[in-house]
């Protein structure tokens, strides 16, 4: 140590560096409280504000985030490789892609090299037109329809599995049946890329794995579904009371959501009575009808919110007569569903009076088209005929002369 040139500010103890004002004990200590772990390389170093990183992490690639370790750069190599290659490409005159230009065509790669030659369009075997060849001397409409191709294709496919199912074949011939050829070679291809996955191949894993995520399970799905059914090998699955579901859910959710609660428990309520019917051997409810059920619910939900009403204990028999009157011809059933819906509340607390208790469903007897006046009926009957059809069709049958016999009928009467 030098010469003592001052006190240490902290301790006191002598500091021999011209313009310091600590001594190295103390320096060091500052020094070590400013420190912490870098998340980066783990050691401790003082962190940058703008990072949260040590100043040598803090040093990263501005492409893809990789350390660089010198300060002068910001690139690293391999980023720095792509730029100068970036930078040697230009756009070609031909594609305009970026590309390396040849010097002897002035076009990229792809654009210099030489096309392979088509073949020339032959006379197609099975239509007799000139069109270009697809295989077997026929055209690529002909070769699409072509009925061989599924049993080909299933023949491959049985030729490279190593251990094909007994039910294979017979399943190809019920692809080539139900579909297309060129569908049935589409479908026949997905169902080798199943059985080519190393997975369990036995028939209700195959068809869970044949399904297609979404409202609908796929072509394939569905012909294996139909093919292991038939023939007792898988069972059904229960893609039909997804949708069912879901067709369910979206209605509810179509409801206002004042009134949505009380539309979920009459849901639940329908399910667990179709449950029921089920266990006690009767006919239960098919899902169309529940449809049905909370089709109209969602209808009469939207309707008397339209009036002001947010409460199932507020609906009164106006609401449900306007209602009904909006389809007088659907007014049984629709009457029949909300009857249901507002038994169901009341028994459940929700509404203290049942609305559609005092209503009827009969239709007004007689006729209630639009009628003539008597004063038009008189003008029409007694004034002048100004088209003789006029008195021919509003003549009665009882009338004079139409009983009279046909030499002494009127003119205007047929």
């Amino acid at each position: 140590m030098g010469k003592r040139q001052r006190d240490c500010v902290d301790c006191g103890g002598p500091v021999g560096i011209i313009g310091r004002q600590r001594c190295g004990r103390c320096l060091s200590l500052k020094e070590a409280a400013v420190k912490a772990p870098c998340p980066g390389c783990g050691k401790k170093r003082v962190l940058q504000a703008g990072t949260g990183r040590c100043i040598t992490c803090s040093r990263i690639c501005t492409e893809c985030g990789h350390p660089v370790r010198s300060p002068e750069v910001t690139l690293c190599r391999d980023c720095a490789r792509k730029a100068r290659k970036r930078a040697a490409q230009q756009p070609c005159p031909r594609c305009g892609r970026p590309g390396y230009l040849r010097e002897a065509t002035g076009w990229c790669g792809s654009c210099s090299r030489p096309r392979q030659p088509k073949d020339p369009p032959r006379v197609c075997d099975g239509c007799g037109q000139l069109r270009p060849h697809a295989g077997h001397g026929l055209c690529s409409a002909c070769w699409q329809r072509r009925p061989e191709r599924p049993f080909v294709a299933g023949e491959n496919l049985i030729a490279g599995l190593a251990d094909p199912p007994a039910w294979l074949g017979e399943l190809i011939g019920h692809l080539a049946a139900g579909h297309s050829p060129a569908r049935a070679c589409t479908l026949i291809g997905q169902l080798g890329r199943l059985l080519d996955d190393e997975r369990l191949n036995h028939p209700q894993a195959l068809l869970e794995r044949a399904r297609l995520p979404g409202r609908s399970m796929g072509p394939l799905a569905r012909g294996l579904e139909i093919f292991f059914t038939e023939r007792g090998l898988a069972l059904a699955t229960d893609h039909t009371e997804r949708l069912a579901a879901g067709r369910r859910r979206r209605r509810i959710e179509a409801v206002p959501e004042p009134l949505r609660p009380a539309a979920e428990d009459f849901n639940t309520f329908l399910l667990r009575s179709r449950e029921r019917a089920r266990r006690a051997g009767t006919v239960p409810r098919a899902d169309v009808t529940l449809d049905i059920k909370l089709s109209t619910l969602r209808d009469l939900s939207q309707h008397v919110c339209a009036r002001g009403k947010r409460d199932w204990a507020l609906v009164d028999v106006h609401d449900i007569e306007t209602f009904l009157a909006a389809q007088p011809k659907n007014r049984p059933r629709r009457l029949q569903i909300a009857r249901q819906f507002f038994r169901f509340a009341k028994n459940h607390k929700l509404v203290l009076v049942d609305p559609t208790s005092g209503l009827s469903a009969k239709a007004a007897k007689g006729f209630i088209g639009q009628t003539l006046t008597l004063d038009q009926q008189r003008r029409l009957f007694d004034g002048p005929p100004t088209r003789p059809s006029t008195r021919t069709r509003l003549c009665w049958a009882s009338s004079p002369c139409c009983t009279a016999p046909p030499a002494a009928r009127s003119a205007t009467c047929d």
